[in-house]
């Protein structure tokens, strides 16, 4: 099975150099805008190789200390703590098998190489491919390589499937990953072919930097509001929004990919939105009207996640596990920090009123009292939020 793939070109490498940064080893700097004098502007330099040989190299002094039965350093909250144990069990899984590439996605999209990402979903690998224009250059994709769920028929295999793309591929923003084709392999596997962020994605951003600093988290933050907010206007709900799923370019672009738990829940003939159920999405990013409601409006479910991401971002940890009082102590500490004059501590270390003042209106735990996207970035706190010029034009 071949669908058409989604929009015209291929979207490859980023244009040009990455950019070098004025002191070597620098991730991000501010400097003067010279096309506004009088105000700043900012860079992001992102380089995924670099930041992946660091993480092997945390990963295998924590796993090493855990085998000693030292702990990890803080609590389980830690994101490294989580991840340590994603890999751990990625790894019990063995790595997948290398597909074989037909022809025809050799023609157009080259050979598959290097692995890039492995989850439940199966495993992303880069492709590559000589320039026709330019034989000196590559062209690079992200390709997403599908396995069949335990049980699965083959007919709920290729719904599944189709379902994503058919989401991913209409989507056309900045903020919002490319989606160009889908197709099938020799093994006759489905394979999504996207555009491919050399920057990595942000949870491991975070891993490595142990947190960001304001400025920066603050443009990946609108970056992917922006994102957010298009996707909602479209009709499309994420439902599973978290840092693994925020891709970076080297210049510091962020765009929201992944949509295998993607929703429509208004067409465009529409006025009137299609409520939701289920729990859906990760643990600590998960909205908490999905544990105690019947139905529920999906687009308040990803205003939410941008929430504990913007959290994540600035302390490098999850605030609790999962958002439900009757199975977690540092939820429940949450909904009683809301009422105490003092606040919850954790957003009251965030320097600026207007900041916390939104994030506590982001994390409400009651749904219909929750902000929206739009009212984010119209928030005295988001007009004031720069965004790197990458970021603007999705580079």
């Amino acid at each position: 099975m071949h669908l058409p793939p989604a929009a015209a070109g291929g979207l490859t490498a980023p244009l040009g150099p990455a950019p070098t940064p004025p002191v070597p080893g620098k991730r991000f700097w501010t400097h003067p805008d010279a096309a506004n004098p009088g105000s700043e502007t900012h860079e992001h330099y992102l380089r995924s190789a670099k930041r992946q040989e660091r993480l092997g190299n945390m990963i295998r002094d924590l796993i090493g200390r855990k085998r000693e039965e030292v702990p990890i350093e803080g609590s389980n909250l830690s994101l490294m703590a989580n991840f340590v144990s994603e890999y751990e069990k990625n790894q019990l899984n063995g790595a997948p098998s290398k597909g074989q590439s037909t022809t025809t996605f050799m023609e157009k999209y080259g050979k598959c190489q290097e692995v890039i990402g492995k989850g439940a979903f199966g495993v992303v690998r880069v492709s590559h491919k000589v320039d026709p224009q330019n034989h000196q250059r590559e062209q690079l994709y992200a390709v997403k390589e599908f396995r069949k769920h335990p049980q699965e028929s083959e007919q709920k295999y290729t719904k599944r499937l189709t379902s994503e793309f058919c989401i991913s591929s209409s989507l056309r923003h900045p903020n919002i990953i490319h989606t160009l084709d889908l197709l099938r392999d020799a093994k006759k596997e489905f394979c999504e072919v996207m555009e491919y962020c050399a920057g990595g994605d942000l949870y491991t951003l975070v891993l490595t930097a142990g947190k960001l600093e304001a400025k920066e988290a603050d443009c990946f933050f609108k970056q992917m509001m922006r994102g957010v907010v298009y996707m909602h206007e479209m009709g499309v709900a994420h439902r599973d929004l978290k840092p693994e799923n925020l891709l970076l370019t080297t210049r510091g672009a962020l765009k929201i990919t992944d949509f295998g738990n993607g929703e429509c829940f208004r067409m465009a003939w529409e006025k009137d939105i299609h409520m939701t159920n289920g729990i859906c999405g990760s643990g600590p990013y998960i909205a908490p009207e999905e544990y105690t409601e019947q139905e529920f409006d999906p687009r308040a479910v990803d205003i939410w996640a941008t929430g504990v991401i913007y959290m994540a971002m600035r302390s490098g940890r999850h605030l609790w596990k999962i958002a439900n009082s009757a199975e977690d102590e540092f939820y429940e500490r949450y909904l009683d920090g809301r009422k105490d004059e003092a606040g919850y501590e954790p957003i009251e270390m965030l320097e600026r009123s207007r900041c916390r003042n939104v994030i506590y209106s982001i994390l409400d735990p009651v749904p219909s009292r929750r902000i929206t996207g739009k009212q984010v970035l119209n928030s005295e706190w988001g007009r004031e939020i720069l965004v790197c010029e990458a970021g603007q034009h999705g580079w």
